[in-house]
């Protein structure tokens, strides 16, 4: 175990000594709980009512009863009742489901700001249980004006301890969440699954968009048609043709005239150097006079080498992942604005400013592993797919150890290729 440890750490220093010099359905084992919080973080118990259980259909909620407990005292206990049901679209399948909780009342957990709505994402696929963590804290450290707060739990549901958990903040246009105007705000998202919401837009070049904000199709919200989805659609639609035109590098007539560079170059260079292959991209218009700011980051599942694409699609065993290459360079818009040099320089500029923090950054990390070094343990004997393939995964360790030790020697060598690939460009 040690030394699987200082394996760990060993890793950890060569990508920051790297950095410094370089910036000039499963089988199941039930654990039943035995004690509350002695494996280091907080836990988030759920007593559905009559212990019926999260209904099958995620669009189904059923009322629950929700305590968040701290042995620690770092964070004062929460209870209150609420409702609970499923959400994700492939994440839903696996054995170990993500949630979303609904409180009654609004409530702080973790020391986050007060909100009903919270999300516990599983990383049933992720052995590693920390790619999306990670993500969120290269987003903090890079500056994107609004990251989702995140702190690992365990989730016991109904006597059931499932294991360690991720509980985030919902995607949504709130007060101390994503920074939209209650009225004049827009939080689109670009997802293979935009059928399945009841409105979205398509552009004239065939993008098609849904919304986290303002609420659709509804009384309240935004309704197909109206002024609202007339003014998004028709913003939309001069963006596009502002970045696809011959003028797209135009300061006044090009793509800098609807979109704030600086958060798309930011995004993409976080999505790059830790080779996402399925994020979800999200992006926001504060008000109706702003600029289109591509924020927050969500979804690192199919990272750092966890998955790739073969010339049929996903990649599948025994393909190796590929640590080299270009993997968002052709994402929406990306690959236009990466034809600008001055866009170019931006990114360069940004990545200089990263790689000057990664230090405190994999510091950081290597806490967030320590965090939930012995609640893993509960989590594997629960899930014991430390030794399978999981859908699209293309490894598998044997070990949480090794499954960490990983996820930060791709990096490091991800981080070396993108360095010296952007120096050409």
């Amino acid at each position: 175990m040690k030394k699987t440890i200082y394996s760990i750490l060993a890793v950890m220093t060569a990508v920051a000594c790297f950095l410094a010099v370089s910036c000039s359905p499963d089988d199941i084992t039930v654990v039943k709980p035995t004690y509350i919080n002695s494996d280091g973080i907080p836990v988030v118990s759920i007593k559905t009512e009559h212990a019926a259980g999260v209904p099958a259909d995620k669009t189904q909620s059923i009322g629950c009863d929700i305590r968040v407990i701290d042995a620690s005292g770092q964070f004062p206990e929460v209870s209150g009742k609420g409702t609970i049901h499923g959400r994700g679209n492939a994440t839903w399948s696996y054995a170990k489901k993500p949630y979303k909780i609904k409180f009654d009342e609004k409530q702080s957990l973790c020391g986050f700001p007060a909100n009903r709505d919270w999300v516990l994402l599983s990383h049933y696929c992720d052995k590693s249980l920390i790619r999306e963590t990670f993500m969120h804290t290269l987003s903090e450290y890079i500056g994107l004006p609004y990251t989702i707060r995140h702190h690992f739990v365990e989730v016991i549901l109904d006597g059931d301890n499932l294991g360690v958990y991720l509980l985030t903040e919902q995607v949504e246009g709130a007060k101390n969440r994503v920074p939209v105007d209650s009225q004049e705000g827009y939080i689109l998202e670009l997802d293979n699954y935009w059928s399945n919401e009841p409105l979205w837009i398509r552009t004239n070049h065939n993008h098609n968009f849904t919304f986290k904000h303002p609420k659709v199709a509804s009384e309240e919200g935004m309704m197909d048609g109206d002024e609202k989805y007339r003014f998004i659609l028709d913003f939309m639609n001069r963006l596009e043709s502002a970045i696809y035109g011959a003028d797209y590098k135009d300061p006044v007539k090009g793509y800098r005239a609807y979109m704030d560079e600086y958060t798309f170059a930011r995004w993409y260079l976080i999505q790059e150097i830790i080779g996402n292959y399925d994020t979800n991209m999200y992006m926001m218009l504060r008000n109706h006079s702003s600029k289109l700011e591509c924020c927050p980051v969500w979804d690192a599942e199919w990272s750092f080498g966890l998955a790739g694409i073969g010339t049929n699609g996903w990649a599948r065993p025994p393909q190796k992942p590929v640590i080299e290459g270009n993997i968002k360079r052709t994402q929406l818009y990306i690959y236009q604005m990466m034809h600008d040099p001055y866009f170019i320089a931006i990114v360069k500029d940004e990545w200089a400013k990263l790689k000057a923090q990664m230090p405190d950054i994999l510091k950081t990390m290597r806490d967030y592993c320590t965090q939930i070094e012995v609640a893993q343990r509960t989590n594997f004997k629960r899930w014991p797919i430390l030794d399978q393939y999981i859908s699209v995964g293309l490894i598998h360790l044997g070990s949480w150890e090794a499954e960490v030790e990983y996820v930060f020697d791709f990096f490091e060598k991800r981080c070396a290729w993108f360095d010296a690939w952007l120096a050409k460009q």
